[in-house]
């Protein structure tokens, strides 16, 4: 395997195993006799709205200051690292080891609180979507050439690695960032 396509593989990997899960997810939504047509709408648009949270949650955990030398470590591994060298794509993508065990408790978590496993199914639609956009986005903004609908979010982004990284942490989208006051000042560039 050459070095291109692996970086290639590498890059891909939550395209590759999470768009097919999407897609089986729609079907089944869509052709589901236990949800309403407003669940079928509804809880998708909610998931992928409920992405940006997780996002920006996860993202702002990313960035605390570690109490052991174990948890610097993981978080070096998990994020930190992609700080350093924030043009390896390799590392601007979630590993499948974090991701897939995510999108399984993440998906628990949804049918505890929804009580339906149907209902559950359709919310983890949206939210797996956001979660592929939050990738697609990610990965586009670290490249050298950036597609011109995404020059926005991208400009934001930069500003959370090369101005303060304590501030952004929004990838997708400013929401949460204005919620809770950490939006960067594009000003300070």
């Amino acid at each position: 395997m050459t070095a291109t396509t692996h970086n290639w593989l590498l890059r891909s990997r939550p395209f590759l195993i999470f768009l097919p899960i999407i897609l089986g997810l729609g079907i089944l939504v869509a052709r589901s006799e236990n949800l309403t047509i407003g669940d079928k709408i509804l809880l998708p648009c909610l998931g992928l709205l409920a992405w940006t949270l997780v996002e920006w949650v996860a993202h702002r955990a990313m960035h605390a200051q570690p109490t052991s030398k174990r948890l610097a470590c993981f978080l070096d591994e998990l994020h930190m690292r992609h700080h350093r060298e924030p043009h390896d794509l390799e590392h601007a993508v979630i590993s499948l080891r974090a991701a897939i065990p995510l999108a399984i408790i993440l998906f628990c978590l949804e049918w505890l609180i929804l009580q339906s496993a149907w209902l559950a199914t359709a919310f983890h639609a949206g939210l797996l979507s956001g979660y592929l956009c939050y990738e697609y986005v990610h990965l586009a903004t670290h490249r050298p050439t950036i597609p011109r609908l995404l020059r926005p979010i991208t400009r934001y982004h930069l500003l959370h690695h090369y101005q303060n990284p304590r501030r952004g942490y929004g990838v997708t989208s400013p929401l949460w960032d204005a919620v809770f006051g950490t939006l960067p000042d594009p000003r300070k560039t």
